[in-house]
């Protein structure tokens, strides 16, 4: 048994450097918390780091494997042919096809092996066991060790280092695995052979709920921003992976936004029953009004739910803000005239997104809008859903017309990769991330890295509350 200690940032990098370097097969007995640096000495403003010692199992190597066996094998069918009582052979496994390149792209399918090795080799195998069981597990390590030929020299060619590729083809024919020459024919060059930690986060997005198309997407941009040799570090494919996230993600956190000089903004929060609505009002009424000094108005539509009027209604006077129940556009027109807010925030029916009918009666509280009122939808999705449900809501309340995305309920959820997905699919934009039912607290600005991250790191989301909204105030 061999040992080795590794350092990263975090548990989890260690463990992605230890699977990665060691395989499967290693395991952590031991691991410790360390610092670095710090000042003068004294442990002020040190780096923490984390340290596991690793046990590394002490086993040949694959190839060292094949070598013996194939050598095993020579040496068997040598003395078959030399026995009187044995079969003719027909070719020994010196004179089949030999593999003329280093750069391997993929190796033979085990069966067609079987087939060559058998039309080569003249033996009864249902006879001769013991050549038949050290033939298949022959072949089998050859598949076992040209997927890991297959990923290096495709990163080889990526690289282009044409200046030594001569170098590489003699030091192919000296010391090259004498299967490459004996066992696997070469097949046209994939372009699209990805390396096993990018196929592993693809693997990962895709589980979480991402479609394949949309993760095989960013795995080809991720893969364009890391050379050969990072593209096999799991830590580096992951960081680099947040980072092209970022930059798909598109933010805007500020309601007045876009609001021309003189125009009174009226925000319909739109969105299907049970996202969080009505606690996403009050959230954003006291962020506006409390934090940031504008007045404000609370209304609702929903002539349904009675609860939720009497709550948003409660919050309303326990913020001393107006609030206004409307029934209809008329007492909605009316309330409107009467009232001198600069930011209006409507409280909308949750009504399913499959019933169109109601949609459509949503917009009658459109016309009730004066000349210097100037309306948005924003539509609260609540991340607890499946991608398939948000896509349906999405298109559904398209047709009222919106731009920007709250996402409620991340507390409640695993997963995040979905939503942002379809916020960049249909070029929408983050408002806030509502991380809780504490008023007014449990509401933030949405921000491109700390989504991203989570995405990549979902384990980010655990305990995410509003700390940072109290602390910008």
């Amino acid at each position: 048994m061999d040992y080795v200690k590794i350092k990263g940032k975090d548990f989890q990098d260690c463990l992605m450097q230890m699977k990665m370097k060691y395989g499967q097969e290693a395991h952590v007995y031991e691991h410790r918390v360390l610092t670095e640096g710090g000042l003068f000495g004294t442990g002020l403003l040190a780096n923490k780091m984390y340290e596991i010692d690793v046990a590394i199992p002490e086993k040949a190597s694959s190839k060292e494997r094949v070598e013996k066996k194939l050598n095993d094998l020579r040496e068997l069918l040598k003395k078959k042919t030399n026995s009187p009582s044995s079969p003719v052979v027909k070719k020994s496994l010196d004179n089949l096809p030999q593999f003329q390149s280093k750069k391997l792209v993929a190796a033979e399918p085990l069966q067609s092996v079987r087939t060559r090795a058998h039309a080569n080799i003249d033996f009864n195998y249902d006879e001769d066991r013991e050549v038949q069981e050290l033939l298949s597990s022959t072949l089998e390590d050859i598949s076992e060790v040209a997927e890991e030929e297959m990923y290096f020299a495709e990163q080889e060619k990526r690289s282009d280092y044409r200046t030594t590729s001569q170098n590489s083809k003699e030091e192919s024919q000296e010391i090259g695995l004498s299967f490459q020459k004996e066992m696997i024919h070469r097949v046209p060059e994939n372009k699209d052979l990805l390396s096993p930690a990018l196929d592993k986060l693809k693997n990962k997005f895709i589980n979480e709920g991402m479609s394949q198309a949309y993760a095989s997407e960013l795995m080809e941009e991720v893969a364009q921003h890391l050379s050969p040799l990072e593209k096999g570090r799991i830590a580096s494919v992951w960081e680099k992976a947040a980072d092209v996230l970022e930059d798909r993600i598109k933010v805007d956190s500020d309601l007045l936004s876009g609001t021309k000089k003189g125009k009174r903004k009226v925000v319909f929060i739109i969105g299907p029953t049970g996202s969080g609505k009505t606690t996403t009002v009050a959230k954003l009424a006291a962020k506006y009004f409390l934090h940031m000094g504008k007045s404000v108005s609370l209304y609702t539509t929903d002539n349904y739910r009675i609860a939720a009027v009497e709550q948003l209604k409660r919050y309303a006077d326990t913020m001393d803000l107006p609030f206004y129940s409307v029934k209809d556009v008329r007492k909605f027109k009316e309330a409107l005239l009467r009232d001198g807010s600069e930011l209006v925030l409507v409280d909308t029916a949750g009504y399913s997104h499959k019933d169109r009918e109601t949609l459509y009666k949503m917009k009658e509280f459109y016309s009730a809008l004066g000349e210097n009122d100037q309306l948005e939808n924003i539509l609260v999705i609540s991340s607890t859903v499946s991608r398939q449900n948000a896509v349906e809501v999405s298109k559904a309340y398209e047709e009222l017309g919106y731009n920007r995305i709250i996402l409620s309920k991340i507390d409640e959820t695993d997963y995040l990769g979905s939503f942002l997905e379809l916020a960049d699919t249909n070029h929408k934009e983050f408002a806030y991330f509502s991380v809780g039912q504490d008023v007014p607290f449990d509401i933030i600005a949405s921000d491109k890295k700390l989504l991203a991250e989570c995405v990549v790191f979902p384990e980010k989301m655990k305990g995410m509350t509003g700390e940072e909204f109290t602390a910008k105030n």
